[in-house]
């Protein structure tokens, strides 16, 4: 055989390729317009070069009409690479889909452990700020027990001198030095 035949042999091999440029045209059109054209264009491609294999060899007399359908061994050697990278592409998006899963159950997990930090963050937070108010009301407390301490040796240290200025406390010296009351003392 020669380069010629393996060639026009490929033609089922260019067939099974444009149904799947057709299958990865119908999966991505609504996600992606430019994809899908690529993927159309491929498709067009891929058939057109199948049929023309095909009738190229029926004019090389390789094949007729009749024993189109009977494959050589370069047919079949086209269908199994075709169908190896094919396999190979399905293994390739599998692990592709794989690792990232893996990757969101980890950013996922990520995230969760930041929602646990950051509540108990604010929680210690919460607390914290729980004990300076408790703090500062003790604080506020103990000075207005003070304030009213003070006050209350303030009012009582306003009232001793008020009990020695009285005039039982006076009269005695008073007497002492007042010349009448000495006079009426010794007249008695």
């Amino acid at each position: 055989m020669n380069l010629r035949t393996i060639l026009f042999s490929q033609y089922p091999a260019l067939f099974l390729l444009a149904v799947l440029f057709l299958i990865a045209h119908l999966r991505v059109r609504k996600t992606s317009a430019v994809k899908s054209v690529l993927w159309v264009i491929l498709f067009g491609a891929a058939l057109a070069a199948s049929v023309v294999c095909c009738f190229l060899g029926i004019q090389a007399e390789l094949w007729t009409l009749k024993t189109l359908i009977t494959l050589g061994f370069w047919s079949w050697f086209g269908v199994g690479l075709v169908l190896l990278f094919l396999v190979l592409h399905v293994v390739h998006g599998m692990e592709k889909r794989s690792s990232r899963r893996r990757l969101d159950k980890a950013m996922k997990q990520a995230e969760k452990q930041k929602e646990e930090e950051v509540s108990r963050a604010r929680a210690e937070g919460a607390a914290a700020e729980r004990e300076r108010a408790e703090a500062e009301a003790a604080e506020r407390e103990r000075a207005e027990a003070e304030a009213t301490e003070r006050a209350a040796q303030e009012a009582a240290a306003q009232s001793t001198p008020q009990v020695e200025e009285s005039p039982a406390w006076d009269a005695a010296p008073q007497a002492q030095n007042d010349p009448a009351a000495e006079a009426a003392e010794s007249e008695v």
